[in-house]
């Protein structure tokens, strides 16, 4: 069997996981440390298909995508007035079984990562130890940045134990540093034994991407402490243990982009091009209530942004016309007067589907070393992450240096910016429309930028306020309800991630 072959199987397998159940680590009927005998380098490709899949794909529930709904809350996209839409899903008021493919998904996820583990350790094979931990502690952020408190030490042990206990979000941000640091000492000690070589469909098996990798989850996790001043000592210490290491970050073109030949059949398509666009190229009817919103439109506009024809179409029948309207609005516009999500972000059926792009580690970096946490030039990382933006969604590095240096635009050039931490957080939310949301929206978040996205119009909201994070699932108030009831009464709007000011 070739390669492509074992990637598609790969792919297959995991998505098949995914979308025929809302199983999880509760679900005593699946244990996937137990009832599977693959090779951890077989289960690889699956699994990291799956998180490219988690993190840009359709729910399993087939009508929206996992984290589609941060787009609207971040001004990217609103919905199209062919769709009656639920007051709940505009006013901010969902309940417990709100997305909640976004909590069981990522634990089936988890379960591949900890076999793999598992079975590495069991075969000698620290090289697919060290990229199933690097994994796992990607997943566990995101669910910690998404639901504060959540099970970690005692999930992921199938029938041994069905109803674990929640550990702070602080606590588990600390282990998953010595869980990346073990993470890259196992990558480094690899050498001679087993690469999985094109089954790592992430980097085509170089360690040194892998590194990279972890150290800017690492920097990623540290940024989002950055306005707690009590997290400063831990913060201090880590950088000192990050700058010393040498891995460096990921840098131009190197993107963390999964991709195990994705094709034009069904269920082989990228996952988030899948969610909009049929075989035939034809829109789903799926999706197609997902159109462009006014804020981000305005925004590409008086910035002179050329990526504008890259997040958006012109309105059908037109060549250079574009319109939108804002999160919540009572009178929104049919399908034939707005735009829809653009050819940057849907590109094609075959393209990669991103889970840490080469654009959002140098804006880190730029924010990193304008902190004075990392060495380096934050103007120059600053103008090259704009750089990466423009290349990432098919514009070219000729255009990206014409826009970053236009002297009258504050938030765009550099040097007449008098904020240049509002700067970067700015141009790092304009470069993650439709493809990471979820990063803009902990930005948000974390600095209240920008500060100038629009709250829902809706009339029936009541509390004039992007939610801070999640409710936990219908699931775990059923199945796991003493545990999950020891973190008290939740909600949306005043029970903050820790890292929250």
């Amino acid at each position: 069997m070739n390669s492509i072959k074992k990637r598609t199987a790969g792919l297959l397998m995991g998505l098949v996981i995914l979308v025929t159940g809302c199983k999880n680590y509760l679900d005593v009927n699946n244990n996937p440390n137990q009832v599977t005998a693959a090779t951890p380098q077989l289960v690889l490709p699956g699994a990291l298909a799956a998180t490219g899949w988690y993190l840009t794909g359709n729910a399993p529930s087939g009508n929206t995508g996992n984290f589609y709904f941060l787009n609207l809350w971040m001004g990217y996209w609103n919905w199209s007035g062919n769709f009656s839409i639920a007051t709940s899903d505009k006013n901010y008021l969902f309940t417990q079984s709100f997305n909640n493919s976004i909590w069981s998904s990522a634990y089936l996820i988890l379960n591949n990562y900890q076999y793999i583990d598992n079975q590495a350790a069991a075969q000698n094979q620290p090289i697919l130890r060290g990229m199933a931990k690097i994994m796992k502690a990607l997943h566990f952020q995101i669910l910690v940045d998404t639901y504060g408190n959540v099970p970690y030490t005692s999930a992921l042990q199938g029938t041994t134990n069905i109803l674990p206990t929640y550990e702070s979000g602080q606590v588990i941000y600390e282990d998953l540093f010595r869980q990346l640091d073990s993470a890259q000492v196992l990558l480094n000690a690899g050498t001679g034994t087993l690469n999985p070589g094109t089954n790592d469909i992430l980097f085509g098996g170089d360690v040194s991407k892998w590194l990279k990798f972890g150290n800017t989850l690492k920097l990623r996790m540290l940024l989002r402490q950055s306005e707690k001043p009590e997290r400063a000592p831990f913060i201090q210490t880590q950088l000192a243990a990050l700058n010393a290491s040498g891995y460096g970050f990921l840098g131009p073109r190197e993107n963390a982009s999964v991709n195990p030949g994705y094709s034009n059949s069904q269920n082989q398509q990228n996952p988030l091009y899948g969610a909009f666009y049929a075989i035939n190229g034809n829109p789903t009817s799926l999706n197609n209530q997902y159109k462009a919103n006014r804020y981000g439109i305005q925004f590409y506009q008086q910035t002179n942004d050329p990526r504008i024809g890259a997040f958006y179409t012109p309105v059908p029948g037109t060549t250079n016309t574009f319109n939108g309207t804002y999160f919540g609005t009572t009178e929104p516009l049919v399908n034939s007067q707005v735009s829809n999500v653009g050819p940057g972000v849907l590109r094609n059926v075959s393209q990669a589907s991103p889970i840490l792009q080469s654009h959002e580690s140098l804006f880190m970096q730029s924010e990193a070393a304008l902190r004075g946490w990392i060495p380096g030039d934050p103007k120059a990382l600053y103008q090259s992450a704009i750089t990466e933006s423009f290349i990432n969604v098919g514009r070219t590095a000729a255009e990206a240096v014409a826009y970053y240096s236009q002297s009258n635009e504050p938030n765009v050039n550099w040097d007449a910016s008098p904020n240049k931490l509002e700067a970067i957080i700015t141009q790092k939310w304009a470069s993650e429309n439709g493809t990471a949301p979820f990063e803009a929206w902990s930005d948000y978040r974390r600095l209240g930028l920008p500060g100038t996205i629009p709250i829902s119009q809706d009339p029936s909201v009541t509390v004039r306020q992007i939610p801070v994070r999640l409710l936990y699932p219908t699931s775990e108030y059923s199945n796991n309800a003493t545990n999950v009831g020891t973190q008290g009464t939740i909600n949306q709007f005043t029970s903050k991630i820790f890292w929250m000011k």
